[in-house]
């Protein structure tokens, strides 16, 4: 039978569904009750495949912004619900999904296509590089005191749904334009994602920190797990999602996160790699990494758009790179950049690095240097020295972060 590749229609969202459930190995209810903003969102951004009518595999984007160092904002397609039902793997379904959806993209000018990735040996081959870490803590709660004051003059406070849906989104679009590899959440994400988590059989909480003026500038929402064992509390106070506009704030919930009574362990998965709690606490030893792990994966669909929107360090840098696409093109490019701004422009002259669009995905933002990836065989270096001052020069501080599922 041959492959159709279309964007489903509203009633086929159910099917799309129950296909993508089987390519995950999910239960039906896996998507939660409620809303289906998230499921039923931008349609015509959804790439099924259909066999005689059946769907076979599942693919989608969504309309996203990331921003890049110096605080541009670019759109980029955020792909999401990828999988194929698994009769029908190792069929080039995939292949076929992935280049419809970079189409797509292309077609409504965005330069990046974005994931966060259930299998991490997929997405190279098809450009994506992964351009921000993510880490994984885990603390005895009694052991996790602070070494020093946060220096906090404000509150924090529970906060219910109806605010909570006024607040938090104001407070993540702060965040998130001032921080490289920050995604936005638009009102879809919201409604489903975040909000998916407050269900009947979980105790799930948000609190908000406000500054001394009574001005929000912090947020965290947290589930608390587990059960009393024969008059002792075993449980562990998960950390869902944890936002503030300065490091006082994020300090001030962190403290109050550590203070929850009747709870063994505070532990948080979509940490930032340069998450500062073991700084904070008075015996970083308590502060357990329990796993790091790649976070935001970015193609750059167009390069040349990417390089010259960002800024780079504070001097007035020159690279020439040679990038390879998946589809075996080749575009040589000269970016001169500082930390004003840049110009991005294709050239004839010989190139100080030669990469592959995955490798400049993964160094774009500046969470990874090239020099590594030189040492992994995935950067050849033309001209002596220029992966040092590649590095010097795309370098940031501090580093990108993305904290969003999607």
């Amino acid at each position: 039978m041959s492959i159709e590749i279309r964007a489903v229609t509203p009633d086929e969202v159910a099917d799309m569904i129950a296909a993508d459930h089987r390519g995950f190995g999910q239960a039906p209810n896996a998507f939660g009750t409620g809303s289906s903003a998230w499921s039923e969102g931008e349609l015509d951004r959804t790439r099924v495949a259909f066999e005689d009518g059946a769907i076979v595999g599942v693919s989608r984007a969504y309309s996203f912004e990331v921003t890049l160092p110096g605080g541009a904002l670019a759109p980029a397609a955020a792909v999401s619900w990828v999988s194929v039902v698994p009769t029908h793997r190792r069929r080039g379904i995939l292949t076929q999904m992935m280049g419809a959806l970079h189409d797509d993209a292309r077609t409504r000018e965005e330069p990046a296509a974005i994931l966060t990735a259930s299998e991490s040996v997929i997405y190279g081959r098809f450009g994506y590089g992964c351009a921000t870490s993510r880490v994984g803590y885990a603390l005895e709660r009694t052991r996790a005191k602070f070494a020093r004051p946060t220096g906090d003059t404000g509150r924090v406070r529970f906060v219910a749904r109806e605010e909570a849906e006024k607040v938090l989104p104001a407070l993540y679009d702060q965040v998130r334009v001032a921080r490289p590899g920050m995604v936005s959440r638009p009102d879809i994400w919201w409604s489903q994602i975040f909000w998916g988590l407050d269900k009947p059989d979980k105790a799930f909480f948000v609190v908000v920190h406000e500054n001394a003026a009574g001005v929000a500038d912090g947020f965290a929402a947290y589930e608390v797990r587990g059960a009393w064992n024969r008059g002792i509390p075993n449980t562990t106070l998960w950390v869902e999602d944890i936002e503030a506009t300065d490091d006082t704030a994020r300090g001030a919930l962190w403290e109050f996160l550590l203070g929850v009574d009747l709870v063994d362990v505070v532990e948080g998965a979509r940490l930032p790699i340069d998450e500062p709690l073991r700084h904070w606490v008075a015996d970083p030893r308590r502060v357990r990494v329990t796993f790091i792990s790649d976070g935001l994966w970015l193609a750059p669909l167009d390069p040349q758009a990417l390089l010259g929107a960002r800024t780079y360090s504070e001097f007035d840098g020159h690279v020439v790179l040679e990038v390879h696409a998946p589809d075996g093109s080749e575009l040589t490019l000269a970016v001169d950049g500082n930390a004003t701004g840049a110009r991005c422009e294709p050239t004839s002259a010989a190139p100080d690095l030669v990469l592959n669009t995955a490798t400049l995905g993964a160094c774009l933002l500046g969470g990874n240097r090239f020099h590594d990836y030189a040492a992994a065989k995935a950067v050849e270096e033309r001209r002596p020295g220029a992966l040092a001052y590649a590095d010097a020069m795309f370098a940031i501080s501090p580093p990108p972060r993305m904290t969003s599922g999607f």
